[in-house]
């Protein structure tokens, strides 16, 4: 497995980790007060919406990922298509 595939796996199993702890938290607020639920709420919904920022984050750099792979696959196949034929011209000139 390559570097990028591993960090990936690990934001995601933090994400997973923080959306756990965020269920925790939201349990545990309800025995609080109005004033400190309100406040913890609050917090608790910016980092909801920290954690849905990196997600997406991970899923355009999936796609982007995919989209370069795409483009440098067929820049590759390209080449190798050209050097194939290099050879063959080369092969029949030195028949």
């Amino acid at each position: 497995m390559n570097t990028i595939e591993i960090y990936k796996q690990e934001i995601e199993a933090e994400l997973d980790l923080a959306r756990e702890k965020l269920d925790e938290l939201k349990a545990k607020i309800r025995s609080f007060s109005d004033v400190e639920r309100i406040e913890s709420l609050e917090d608790i919904e910016e980092l909801e919406k920290i954690a849905s920022e990196m997600r997406t984050k991970i899923q355009d750099f999936n796609e982007s990922m995919e989209d370069s792979w795409v483009q440098i696959k067929g820049d590759i196949d390209s080449s190798r298509n050209k050097i194939n034929d290099a050879f063959a011209r080369l092969n029949r000139s030195l028949i």
